[in-house]
Protein backbone atom coordinates (compact mmCIF):
# COMPACT_ATOMS: atom_id res chain seq x y z
CA UNK A 1 0.00 0.00 0.00
CA UNK A 2 1.54 3.18 -1.04
CA UNK A 3 2.04 5.50 2.04
CA UNK A 4 0.48 9.12 2.49
CA UNK A 5 3.81 11.80 2.58
CA UNK A 6 3.54 15.29 1.72
CA UNK A 7 5.20 16.94 -1.30
CA UNK A 8 8.77 17.96 -0.15
CA UNK A 9 10.30 20.91 -0.16
CA UNK A 10 12.40 20.53 -2.63
CA UNK A 11 9.79 20.56 -5.22
CA UNK A 12 8.54 23.85 -4.00
CA UNK A 13 12.54 25.25 -4.31
CA UNK A 14 13.00 23.64 -7.41
CA UNK A 15 9.58 25.32 -9.07
CA UNK A 16 10.24 28.89 -7.85
CA UNK A 17 13.70 28.86 -10.08
CA UNK A 18 11.58 26.76 -12.73
CA UNK A 19 8.18 28.26 -13.07
CA UNK A 20 7.18 29.34 -16.65
CA UNK A 21 6.09 32.77 -17.04
CA UNK A 22 2.40 32.12 -18.18
CA UNK A 23 -0.19 34.77 -19.25
CA UNK A 24 -2.67 33.43 -16.60
CA UNK A 25 -0.39 32.56 -13.74
CA UNK A 26 0.31 35.58 -10.82
CA UNK A 27 3.04 36.21 -8.74
CA UNK A 28 3.56 33.86 -5.54
CA UNK A 29 1.26 34.22 -2.84
CA UNK A 30 -0.96 36.21 -5.40
CA UNK A 31 -4.47 34.21 -5.84
CA UNK A 32 -4.93 33.63 -9.48
CA UNK A 33 -8.55 35.25 -11.50
CA UNK A 34 -10.54 32.67 -11.78
CA UNK A 35 -11.84 33.39 -14.99
CA UNK A 36 -8.04 33.61 -16.56
CA UNK A 37 -7.91 29.87 -14.75
CA UNK A 38 -11.17 28.52 -15.81
CA UNK A 39 -10.32 29.86 -19.66
CA UNK A 40 -6.97 28.64 -19.84
CA UNK A 41 -7.73 24.99 -17.95
CA UNK A 42 -10.35 24.53 -20.58
CA UNK A 43 -7.93 25.68 -23.83
CA UNK A 44 -5.68 23.42 -22.07
CA UNK A 45 -7.44 19.88 -22.16
CA UNK A 46 -6.04 18.24 -25.24
CA UNK A 47 -3.96 21.32 -26.70
CA UNK A 48 -0.73 21.74 -26.62
CA UNK A 49 0.34 25.09 -24.62
CA UNK A 50 2.58 26.41 -27.29
CA UNK A 51 -0.62 26.26 -28.91
CA UNK A 52 -2.56 27.57 -26.24
CA UNK A 53 -1.16 30.84 -24.99
CA UNK A 54 -1.69 32.82 -28.05
CA UNK A 55 -5.16 31.21 -28.47
CA UNK A 56 -5.10 32.53 -24.66
CA UNK A 57 -4.68 35.89 -25.29
CA UNK A 58 -6.89 36.41 -28.20
CA UNK A 59 -9.74 35.30 -25.83
CA UNK A 60 -9.30 37.00 -23.14
CA UNK A 61 -9.04 40.16 -25.69
CA UNK A 62 -12.28 39.11 -27.29
CA UNK A 63 -13.64 38.07 -24.14
CA UNK A 64 -12.35 39.43 -20.93
CA UNK A 65 -15.12 38.53 -18.68
CA UNK A 66 -17.68 36.21 -18.58
CA UNK A 67 -20.25 38.47 -19.19
CA UNK A 68 -18.60 39.43 -22.24
CA UNK A 69 -19.04 35.91 -23.34
CA UNK A 70 -22.36 35.05 -22.12
CA UNK A 71 -23.38 37.69 -24.23
CA UNK A 72 -21.95 36.56 -27.27
CA UNK A 73 -23.64 34.52 -29.72
CA UNK A 74 -22.57 30.73 -30.27
CA UNK A 75 -21.65 30.78 -33.49
CA UNK A 76 -19.46 33.79 -32.45
CA UNK A 77 -17.81 31.61 -29.31
CA UNK A 78 -17.26 29.14 -31.89
CA UNK A 79 -15.63 31.14 -34.44
CA UNK A 80 -12.99 32.56 -31.48
CA UNK A 81 -12.33 28.37 -30.85
CA UNK A 82 -11.90 27.35 -34.28
CA UNK A 83 -8.58 25.47 -34.62
CA UNK A 84 -8.31 24.43 -31.57
CA UNK A 85 -10.90 21.36 -31.57
CA UNK A 86 -13.01 19.45 -29.14
CA UNK A 87 -15.94 22.25 -29.65
CA UNK A 88 -18.16 21.04 -26.79
CA UNK A 89 -15.18 22.99 -24.55
CA UNK A 90 -16.04 26.08 -26.10
CA UNK A 91 -19.84 25.78 -25.70
CA UNK A 92 -19.28 24.38 -21.87
CA UNK A 93 -17.49 27.49 -21.20
CA UNK A 94 -20.04 29.95 -22.21
CA UNK A 95 -22.77 28.03 -20.39
CA UNK A 96 -20.21 27.89 -17.02
CA UNK A 97 -19.51 32.07 -18.17
CA UNK A 98 -23.34 32.51 -17.99
CA UNK A 99 -24.13 31.25 -14.99
CA UNK A 100 -21.06 33.16 -13.54
CA UNK A 101 -22.43 36.12 -15.27
CA UNK A 102 -25.87 35.48 -13.36
CA UNK A 103 -25.11 34.27 -9.99
CA UNK A 104 -21.18 35.50 -9.74
CA UNK A 105 -18.46 33.12 -9.07
CA UNK A 106 -18.79 29.99 -6.46
CA UNK A 107 -16.44 30.25 -3.39
CA UNK A 108 -15.28 26.99 -3.14
CA UNK A 109 -14.99 23.49 -4.98
CA UNK A 110 -17.94 22.08 -4.44
CA UNK A 111 -19.20 25.31 -5.77
CA UNK A 112 -17.42 25.47 -8.54
CA UNK A 113 -18.26 21.40 -9.05
CA UNK A 114 -22.31 22.96 -9.70
CA UNK A 115 -20.64 25.01 -12.70
CA UNK A 116 -21.58 23.86 -15.72
CA UNK A 117 -18.99 21.51 -17.76
CA UNK A 118 -16.51 22.24 -14.75
CA UNK A 119 -15.43 18.26 -13.62
CA UNK A 120 -13.25 17.66 -10.59
CA UNK A 121 -10.12 18.64 -12.01
CA UNK A 122 -11.32 21.69 -13.43
CA UNK A 123 -12.84 22.75 -10.03
CA UNK A 124 -9.87 21.87 -8.27
CA UNK A 125 -7.94 23.86 -10.40
CA UNK A 126 -10.21 26.81 -9.12
CA UNK A 127 -10.25 25.84 -5.60
CA UNK A 128 -6.70 26.04 -4.98
CA UNK A 129 -5.49 28.25 -7.21
CA UNK A 130 -8.22 31.17 -6.89
CA UNK A 131 -9.53 30.78 -3.34
CA UNK A 132 -6.83 28.50 -1.55
CA UNK A 133 -8.82 25.59 -0.86
CA UNK A 134 -6.49 22.41 0.12
CA UNK A 135 -7.49 20.31 -2.96
CA UNK A 136 -5.78 18.43 -5.34
CA UNK A 137 -5.83 18.57 -9.14
CA UNK A 138 -4.99 15.09 -11.02
CA UNK A 139 -4.16 15.62 -14.50
CA UNK A 140 -2.12 13.48 -16.74
CA UNK A 141 1.53 14.89 -15.59
CA UNK A 142 0.48 14.46 -11.57
CA UNK A 143 -0.78 11.00 -12.03
CA UNK A 144 2.41 10.38 -13.88
CA UNK A 145 4.79 11.89 -11.29
CA UNK A 146 3.29 10.57 -8.09
CA UNK A 147 3.12 6.79 -9.67
CA UNK A 148 6.64 7.06 -10.29
CA UNK A 149 7.67 8.61 -6.67
CA UNK A 150 5.53 6.31 -5.20
CA UNK A 151 6.03 3.37 -7.58
CA UNK A 152 2.46 2.97 -8.09
CA UNK A 153 1.48 0.03 -10.20
CA UNK A 154 -1.92 -1.10 -12.35
CA UNK A 155 -4.66 1.10 -13.82
CA UNK A 156 -4.95 4.66 -11.91
CA UNK A 157 -7.54 5.61 -14.13
CA UNK A 158 -10.28 3.46 -12.59
CA UNK A 159 -11.39 1.40 -9.56
CA UNK A 160 -9.07 0.82 -6.68
CA UNK A 161 -6.25 2.03 -8.57
CA UNK A 162 -7.40 5.53 -8.89
CA UNK A 163 -8.46 5.53 -5.20
CA UNK A 164 -5.31 4.76 -4.24
CA UNK A 165 -4.06 7.85 -6.29
CA UNK A 166 -6.78 10.24 -5.06
CA UNK A 167 -5.41 9.13 -1.62
CA UNK A 168 -1.65 9.81 -2.66
CA UNK A 169 -2.36 13.45 -4.06
CA UNK A 170 -4.74 14.61 -1.46
CA UNK A 171 -1.92 13.75 1.04
CA UNK A 172 0.36 15.41 -1.36
CA UNK A 173 -1.07 19.16 -1.00
CA UNK A 174 -1.58 18.49 2.82
CA UNK A 175 1.05 20.78 3.74
CA UNK A 176 2.17 24.36 2.27
CA UNK A 177 0.00 26.30 -0.15
CA UNK A 178 -1.66 23.32 -1.95
CA UNK A 179 -2.08 25.61 -4.98
CA UNK A 180 1.85 25.79 -5.72
CA UNK A 181 2.13 22.55 -5.04
CA UNK A 182 -0.47 21.06 -7.71
CA UNK A 183 0.73 23.75 -10.00
CA UNK A 184 4.65 22.47 -8.99
CA UNK A 185 3.96 18.75 -9.46
CA UNK A 186 2.50 19.68 -12.76
CA UNK A 187 4.60 21.73 -14.17
CA UNK A 188 7.37 18.60 -12.79
CA UNK A 189 5.16 16.28 -14.75
CA UNK A 190 5.86 18.84 -18.34
CA UNK A 191 9.03 19.98 -17.86
CA UNK A 192 11.47 17.07 -15.82
CA UNK A 193 8.92 13.66 -15.40
CA UNK A 194 8.43 13.15 -19.14
CA UNK A 195 6.67 10.50 -20.20
CA UNK A 196 9.33 8.97 -22.27
CA UNK A 197 13.14 9.84 -21.05
CA UNK A 198 12.38 11.25 -17.33
CA UNK A 199 15.07 13.82 -16.83
CA UNK A 200 15.89 12.41 -13.45
CA UNK A 201 19.50 13.75 -13.42
CA UNK A 202 17.82 17.03 -12.59
CA UNK A 203 14.57 16.26 -10.81
CA UNK A 204 14.12 17.58 -7.21
CA UNK A 205 12.34 13.98 -6.05
CA UNK A 206 15.53 12.01 -7.34
CA UNK A 207 16.48 10.61 -3.98
CA UNK A 208 12.60 9.88 -2.68
CA UNK A 209 10.95 8.60 -6.39
CA UNK A 210 10.82 4.68 -5.65
CA UNK A 211 10.56 4.26 -9.52
CA UNK A 212 13.79 5.76 -10.19
CA UNK A 213 15.51 3.97 -7.20
CA UNK A 214 14.28 0.32 -9.06
CA UNK A 215 15.43 0.97 -12.39
CA UNK A 216 12.47 1.32 -13.79
CA UNK A 217 11.42 5.00 -14.14
CA UNK A 218 9.14 3.77 -17.33
CA UNK A 219 7.47 1.18 -16.12
CA UNK A 220 5.18 3.71 -14.21
CA UNK A 221 2.65 4.78 -15.01
CA UNK A 222 1.09 1.70 -16.78
CA UNK A 223 0.03 2.43 -19.93
CA UNK A 224 -3.58 3.36 -20.49
CA UNK A 225 -5.71 1.15 -22.26
CA UNK A 226 -5.85 1.96 -25.84
CA UNK A 227 -9.17 2.40 -26.98
CA UNK A 228 -10.28 0.33 -30.41
CA UNK A 229 -10.11 2.83 -33.68
CA UNK A 230 -13.50 3.60 -35.38
CA UNK A 231 -13.61 3.92 -39.38
CA UNK A 232 -16.11 6.71 -40.23
CA UNK A 233 -16.65 6.86 -44.41
CA UNK A 234 -19.56 9.89 -45.61
CA UNK A 235 -20.38 10.72 -48.92
CA UNK A 236 -19.96 14.56 -48.46
CA UNK A 237 -21.90 16.82 -50.73
CA UNK A 238 -20.62 20.27 -51.59
CA UNK A 239 -23.21 22.11 -53.41
CA UNK A 240 -23.07 25.59 -54.43
CA UNK A 241 -25.90 27.06 -55.19
CA UNK A 242 -26.01 31.21 -56.68
CA UNK A 243 -22.46 31.88 -55.22
CA UNK A 244 -23.33 30.26 -52.18
CA UNK A 245 -22.59 27.00 -50.73
CA UNK A 246 -25.02 24.40 -48.62
CA UNK A 247 -23.98 23.50 -45.04
CA UNK A 248 -26.43 22.15 -41.99
CA UNK A 249 -25.36 21.60 -38.36
CA UNK A 250 -24.30 18.38 -37.70
CA UNK A 251 -26.85 15.75 -36.27
CA UNK A 252 -25.85 15.23 -32.53
CA UNK A 253 -25.19 11.61 -33.83
CA UNK A 254 -22.39 12.76 -35.89
CA UNK A 255 -18.66 14.21 -35.33
CA UNK A 256 -18.64 18.00 -34.62
CA UNK A 257 -21.93 17.96 -33.21
CA UNK A 258 -23.76 21.06 -33.93
CA UNK A 259 -21.50 22.62 -35.97
CA UNK A 260 -21.37 23.73 -39.58
CA UNK A 261 -20.54 20.87 -42.27
CA UNK A 262 -21.29 19.70 -45.76
CA UNK A 263 -24.48 17.44 -46.10
CA UNK A 264 -24.64 13.79 -47.81
CA UNK A 265 -24.84 12.74 -50.81
CA UNK A 266 -27.96 10.89 -50.26
CA UNK A 267 -29.78 13.94 -48.68
CA UNK A 268 -30.17 15.39 -52.27
CA UNK A 269 -32.53 14.56 -55.11
CA UNK A 270 -31.26 11.76 -57.37
CA UNK A 271 -31.37 13.37 -59.98
CA UNK A 272 -28.55 15.96 -59.12
CA UNK A 273 -25.48 15.79 -60.89
CA UNK A 274 -22.77 15.37 -58.41
CA UNK A 275 -18.79 15.17 -59.47
CA UNK A 276 -16.43 13.37 -57.35
CA UNK A 277 -13.52 15.68 -56.58
CA UNK A 278 -11.36 13.73 -53.81
CA UNK A 279 -11.14 12.39 -50.28
CA UNK A 280 -10.27 14.10 -47.36
CA UNK A 281 -8.73 12.03 -44.57
CA UNK A 282 -9.06 13.10 -40.69
CA UNK A 283 -8.52 11.78 -37.32
CA UNK A 284 -10.41 12.68 -34.58
CA UNK A 285 -9.57 11.36 -31.06
CA UNK A 286 -10.22 7.90 -31.50
CA UNK A 287 -12.28 8.12 -35.08
CA UNK A 288 -10.69 7.75 -38.40
CA UNK A 289 -12.33 9.75 -40.71
CA UNK A 290 -12.98 9.01 -44.44
CA UNK A 291 -14.98 11.78 -46.33
CA UNK A 292 -15.63 11.27 -50.11
CA UNK A 293 -16.32 14.71 -52.05
CA UNK A 294 -18.73 15.40 -54.48
CA UNK A 295 -19.44 18.65 -55.94
CA UNK A 296 -22.50 19.94 -57.74
CA UNK A 297 -24.39 23.28 -58.84
CA UNK A 298 -27.90 23.82 -58.15
CA UNK A 299 -29.60 27.00 -59.81
CA UNK A 300 -32.18 26.99 -57.02
CA UNK A 301 -33.03 24.94 -53.86
CA UNK A 302 -35.48 24.43 -51.01
CA UNK A 303 -33.34 24.88 -48.10
CA UNK A 304 -34.30 22.10 -45.20
CA UNK A 305 -35.24 23.18 -41.73
CA UNK A 306 -31.80 24.65 -40.03
CA UNK A 307 -29.50 24.83 -43.31
CA UNK A 308 -28.19 27.61 -44.19
CA UNK A 309 -26.96 29.14 -47.79
CA UNK A 310 -23.07 30.56 -46.92
CA UNK A 311 -21.87 32.93 -49.20
CA UNK A 312 -18.45 31.99 -50.67
CA UNK A 313 -16.61 34.73 -48.83
CA UNK A 314 -18.40 34.46 -45.71
CA UNK A 315 -17.05 30.44 -45.17
CA UNK A 316 -13.95 31.60 -43.15
CA UNK A 317 -15.94 33.03 -40.71
CA UNK A 318 -18.72 30.72 -40.56
CA UNK A 319 -16.49 26.93 -40.71
CA UNK A 320 -14.66 26.43 -37.90
CA UNK A 321 -13.85 23.06 -38.13
CA UNK A 322 -10.78 22.43 -39.79
CA UNK A 323 -12.30 18.76 -41.51
CA UNK A 324 -15.01 20.81 -43.18
CA UNK A 325 -12.52 23.49 -44.56
CA UNK A 326 -10.07 21.14 -46.02
CA UNK A 327 -13.34 19.27 -47.76
CA UNK A 328 -14.33 22.55 -48.94
CA UNK A 329 -10.72 23.42 -50.27
CA UNK A 330 -10.86 19.94 -52.40
CA UNK A 331 -13.82 20.76 -53.59
CA UNK A 332 -12.38 24.20 -54.84
CA UNK A 333 -15.39 26.85 -53.21
CA UNK A 334 -12.84 27.74 -50.29
CA UNK A 335 -12.12 31.51 -50.91
CA UNK A 336 -8.48 31.70 -52.62
CA UNK A 337 -8.21 34.83 -50.41
CA UNK A 338 -8.79 35.21 -46.87
CA UNK A 339 -8.92 38.56 -45.17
Amino acid sequence: MTQAIAAPNALLEWFRTQRRDLPWRTPRGVARDPWKTLVSEVMSQQTRLDVVVPRFLDWMRQFPSPADLAAASEEEVLAAWAGLGYYSRARNLRKAASAVAERGWPTDHAGFLGLPGVGPYTAAALASLCRGERVAMVDGNVLRVLARVFAMGGDLRTGSGKRTLGAAADAWVSRGDAGEINEATMELGALVCLPRSPRCGICPLVDSCKACASGERERFPAPKAKRETVDLVREVAVVSCVGAVLLRPSRPDELLRGLLVPPDVAEFPGSTSFAPCGEVRHAITHHKVLWKIHRAALDDFCLPAGWVAVPRAELPSRVVSSLVRKSLEAAGVWPSRVG
